[in-house]
């Protein structure tokens, strides 16, 4: 009697292997590392929490003027900022959740992005151990973990809707590319770049096709209102002013260079595994990005520890995935290993990051900060620095406040001053100002303590412009 044994082509595989407890333990296992390390550095007031400190003082302003609100913290409207209409979409229930519920949001979003991986990488036929091991590619990428660690920025949420709007172009499915589009112009004019490579992708993709066209019209129409109705600095995202390469930026280049890697090192060893050579061209596309971004003069494109550096992640992962296409790539386990060295090497990077970030620099008058808070008025403008700014959080009281501007600031009003910590944005000349300030016989002192301030200016004061 024999027995016929049916072997299972190498190419099959169930859903379940992809999409099983697998996936989802890695997507909330990152999600509870990312948030409890977010929480952390803003209970230990090292938090930059520059959009946040925006959302602070521009949600009492929406809430009661809308779409002329005007910012205190920004000059003009609070859209003109950077045409992100998300932001006030998200402060309402910001307000009511508290900072949190934004590094949630933030961390969930980019969490989710691992799916259309996947989903990308079945579709590519390529095995569930190898589509995981691009996943965590994605997840643990050192430009995404930096941009996600520091605190919370809506352009952010561009890297998960590039690959969902992949996804969707992949499927030909138009109605989700198009939700995925709109959601991506709410992100502001720091994602012009993005989405015109992404329209590029999609050109590449499908041709002069339906959904081609709808990416080009809708980019396009975008790109207009922001330049000439909301009056933002788009083109600057889109042809930055280029500088002179120093060894400042030669080191960033480096940094970038170290931090993009691990794509590259995987499609070598495809190229090693398979005896063959494939140029995919959508290299073409993150070569793009991070050519704009090392040739620019603006420190927001060239840091890799940069928010707007997370943008160029979906490019780098998708040529990998089409690579993988190509050459029919499907490794035994054992050959994962210097990817896995690889990985760790990207851990390594992360945890390197998050002590530059958080442990670095450690305040010791955090509780001084917190007790000022009570001192402070609830029914009129406080002027803070911009690092006290963040600290307040989106709380309850719903304090007004305003950026320190001695040319903004009225009679009456009160201002909280760190005197022993600096923000490295707020002008030396303000400094100055408030100094003299605390001279004369216009102030009186509410609260002193640990060299942080809170006092009311009595009468006004001639102040110096800014130069």
């Amino acid at each position: 009697m024999t027995e016929s044994v049916w072997i299972r082509p190498q190419t099959e595989y169930r859903n379940e292997e992809y999409f099983g407890a697998g996936m989802w333990s890695r997507i909330f296992a990152y999600m509870a590392l990312v948030v409890s390390a977010q929480i952390l550095r803003w209970s230990l007031y090292v938090s930059h929490g520059f959009d946040l400190g925006f959302y602070q003082q521009a949600l009492a302003a929406w809430v009661h003027n809308g779409f002329r609100a005007q910012s205190t913290y920004f000059h003009g409207g609070v859209l003109a900022h950077n045409g992100a209409w998300l932001m006030p979409v998200l402060a309402y229930p910001a307000a009511v959740f508290g900072t949190g519920f934004l590094f949630v949001v933030e961390s969930l979003a980019v969490a989710l992005g691992y799916i259309p991986i996947i989903k990308l990488a079945k579709m590519a036929k390529l095995p569930p151990s190898q589509a995981a091991l691009l996943g965590t590619l994605y997840l643990l990428n050192p430009l995404l973990i930096s941009g996600n660690l520091y605190d919370f920025h809506v352009s952010v949420l561009a890297a998960p809707l590039i690959l969902w709007a992949l996804l969707s172009v992949r499927e030909s499915r138009l109605a989700a590319f198009m939700t995925a589009l709109l959601l991506l112009t709410a992100l502001g004019d720091h994602v012009a770049l993005a989405a015109i490579l992404l329209v590029l992708l999609v050109v590449m993709m499908k041709g002069i096709k339906p959904l081609a066209l709808v990416s080009v019209v809708v980019v396009g129409i975008w790109l207009i209102v922001l330049q000439n109705y909301l009056k933002t600095p788009v083109m600057s995202w889109i042809l930055p002013v280029t500088g002179q390469v120093s060894v400042h930026t030669s080191l960033r280049i480096l940094l970038y260079g170290a931090w993009t890697v691990a794509p590259f090192v995987l499609t070598l060893l495809m190229f090693l595994k398979n005896r063959r050579f494939y140029l995919s061209p959508y290299w073409l596309l993150p070569l793009i990005g991070l050519a704009t971004h090392v040739l620019s003069s603006s420190p927001a494109q060239t840091s890799p520890f940069d928010q707007n550096s997370t943008l160029l992640v979906p490019f780098l992962i998708w040529p990998v995935i089409d690579t993988a296409a190509h050459l029919g790539m499907s490794w035994p386990r054992r050959d994962h290993v210097v990817m896995k060295v690889a990985l760790i090497g990207m851990i390594g990077i992360m945890v390197l990051d998050f002590y530059h970030s958080a442990w670095r620099v450690r305040p010791q008058n955090t509780q001084a900060l917190t007790a000022a808070l009570s001192h402070v008025s609830s029914r009129q403008w406080v002027y803070a620095q911009n690092n006290i700014l963040p600290h307040l959080g989106m709380s309850a009281r719903e304090i007004p406040l305003s950026r320190l501007n001695p040319q903004r600031i009225p009679k009456g009003a009160e201002i909280i001053w760190d005197t022993q910590f600096t923000d490295k944005t707020t002008p030396a000349w303000v400094y100055a100002y408030l100094n003299n300030r605390l001279h004369s016989h216009g102030v009186r002192i509410i609260f002193h303590k640990a060299g942080v301030l809170v006092f009311r200016l009595l009468s006004d004061h001639p102040h110096s412009s800014n130069p």
